[in-house]
């Protein structure tokens, strides 16, 4: 009996690891930034609304190949998160949460009742507990395994604090439909771990950057991962900018400024949301030139490997080439905001042009992993007994 017919569609769901969520939290971001693209065309919401319905299809199919994985085999779920090229990926299950919680607010506000701002101020903090929780239990996991002896290239090392850090991203847009005494508290807590985020990912970049000075660019198969360096630098420049928005609305005018100076209480000429405003709009301009970097450095070093530039050739389609996807999302939807906020015409334009050709890499990706599907090339086992 030759293999093919020994492998059973158990066989081939079994080979679903965390990291397929990233296909979820790309199709999910992809939804977000058609509603955020500022030039939109007639058409583009419900575009926009097929796309966050195909994200939650996506995420349930996913979930349950994972669930269906973990019972077919007792001992699969702990060897999920002690192997060293996928237990990095399990925080993209709460990444795709993230991007659903971010569609919810974009395209349900207007067609549901205040009914769903209470359901996303619930989530949100659940979401916040959930991914602090998975931060400091999973990174000290990773840490008491010393699993990145395990896993040769660091910069995949921001994923177990990434979706602590999206919640500065859900925070800057759900606030504006909550309650002033409700936003509040939320915006506070999007700084909170949006910070802790951030300042998570400088100590990963400094090995990143030894990593590549030292060792030289990663494997033609990793290469796409490169990409997850784009990240944090962009989703903290859209996030900054769009809490500083809300907080002109939902700080007190003199919000923090009279701690320092309790006997000025006359007229307000700057509030503490201007200063908010200001603040934020250049860290996210400065924050912004290293999302740009990082994404020039590995879109030459993936490009380098193709033959057409005198490479070996682009590597298998894998589940890795999705990391190209869903940072890059971030660096448009913040060059966007940084658009807005200058009120720079073109730079609007510019961000409207790179949508385009952000939704074309999430239409390759994902019809070329539908076609390797197909061709046996992807969820495919090379030993059909790993589910027995």
């Amino acid at each position: 009996m030759d293999l093919d017919s020994k492998v059973t569609l158990k066989d081939r769901v079994c080979q679903i690891t965390w990291g397929w969520y990233s296909m979820s939290m790309a199709t999910g971001g992809i939804a977000v930034l058609l509603y955020r693209t500022p030039h939109k065309f007639t058409g583009l919401e419900t575009i926009g609304k097929i796309i966050y319905i195909l994200n939650l299809f996506l995420f349930l199919a996913v979930t349950t190949c994972m669930i269906l994985r973990f019972v077919s085999k007792r001992s699969a779920l702990k060897e999920s998160f002690q192997s060293g090229h996928e237990t990095y990926f399990a925080s993209t299950c709460l990444l795709s949460i993230a991007t659903i919680i971010l569609g919810a607010e974009s395209y349900g506000s207007n067609s549901c009742g205040p009914w769903l701002q209470v359901a996303l101020r619930i989530v949100f903090w659940i979401y916040v507990a959930l991914s602090t929780l998975l931060a400091i239990s999973h990174n000290w996991y990773l840490y008491h395994l010393a699993m990145a002896k395990k896993q040769p290239f660091p910069i995949v090392q921001l994923l177990p604090s990434f979706p602590a850090m999206l919640s500065g991203t859900i925070a800057s847009s759900i606030a504006a439909s909550q309650p002033r005494d409700q936003a509040l508290p939320i915006l506070i807590g999007g700084v909170t771990l949006q910070g802790f985020g951030f300042i998570k990912s400088l100590l990963i970049y400094g090995e990143y950057q030894y990593f590549l000075a030292k060792r030289g660019l990663p494997e033609r198969s990793k290469r796409p991962q490169m990409f997850i360096a784009v990240g944090p630098w962009s989703f903290t420049a859209l996030a900054l900018i769009g809490m500083a928005k809300e907080a002109v609305e939902i700080f007190p005018s003199r919000y923090i400024i009279s701690y320092a100076d309790p006997e000025s209480i006359g007229s307000v000429t700057l509030s503490t949301g201007d200063i908010a405003v200001m603040m934020a709009s250049f860290v996210a301009i400065f924050v912004w030139t290293m999302a740009f970097f990082h994404f020039c450095i590995a879109l030459v070093s993936v490009l380098a490997s193709a033959r057409v530039f005198g490479g070996e050739g682009a590597p298998p389609m894998s589940v890795v080439y999705w990391a190209m996807v869903f940072p890059n999302t971030g660096f448009v939807i913040a060059t966007i905001s940084i658009g807005q906020v200058l009120q720079s015409e073109g730079i609007l334009w510019v961000s409207s042009i790179m949508t385009v050709l952000q939704v074309a890499m999430w239409l390759g990706v994902g019809i070329t992993t539908i076609v390797a599907i197909v061709r046996r090339k992807m969820l495919w086992p090379e030993d059909v007994k790993r589910c027995a």
